[in-house]
């Protein structure tokens, strides 16, 4: 990693059945850690698609504590 960049985060619903094109979250966002150095990733289980009302406990808090790590 660059000094002065970030590197990239990815908060993501684990539960979500419908995923991207139908996709559980192993075959979508689970497999992005392996293709993207660096990369964040944060799953929120229990959570629907849009977590952001659902969960946003932890949609508040995941950022803060990546960018601290």
């Amino acid at each position: 990693m660059l000094i002065g960049t970030v590197p990239p985060f990815l908060l993501k619903a684990a539960d979500n059945p419908e995923g991207v094109d139908g996709q559980a979250f192993e075959a979508t966002a689970g497999r992005l850690p392996a293709l993207v150095a660096d990369l964040g990733l944060v799953s929120v289980e229990g959570g629907p698609h849009n977590i952001c009302w659902t969960h946003h406990e932890e949609v508040d808090q995941a950022p803060p504590e990546f960018l601290a790590a």
